[in-house]
């Protein structure tokens, strides 16, 4: 089943998703990469991507085992992936269009990937850093699903 954006995603629910979180730390299990991506997915759509996932890890370790025991994979991407199949989400077929609240995967400092979010702007990737989000330029998304 494929998602659908609430009516005033842009204008309430995605915008006051990202201000709430403009601020808060990186927490592993309720502020992480994924869980801000799946977060940001929810205010825009209603539809919680990361159910499965909610309550199953806390620190890094905890994390991979989750992915692991959850989809079979080993890293983030692979949690993306499955989960975009699980919820129906077309891959565009070049990540440099994807377009305001869609889903990406883009390189942290260290290369790896993380999840997130095209921001508002449509110019920006977002994720969550340790100080609160962080902003990617859109060029740097490696894999993006429409939402």
């Amino acid at each position: 089943m494929a998602l659908k954006r609430t009516p005033h995603w842009a204008t309430r629910e995605f915008h006051q998703f990202l201000v709430a979180r403009a601020k808060t730390p990186f927490q592993y299990g309720t502020n992480d990469c994924s869980m801000f991506a799946a977060d940001a997915i929810k205010a825009i759509t209603g539809t919680d991507i990361a159910a499965e996932f909610r309550g199953t890890y806390n620190d890094a370790p905890s994390s991979l085992r989750a992915i692991h025991r959850i989809t079979g994979g080993t890293t983030v991407e692979d949690a993306a992936v499955w989960i975009a199949k699980k919820h129906g989400l077309e891959e565009r077929q070049h990540p440099l269009t994807a377009q305001r609240g869609d889903l990406v995967l883009i390189p942290n400092a260290d290369g790896t990937l993380i999840a997130g979010v095209v921001h508002l702007n449509g110019r920006h990737a977002v994720s969550v850093g340790e100080n609160g989000v962080q902003r990617f330029s859109i060029s740097t998304v490696k894999r993006a699903w429409k939402i």
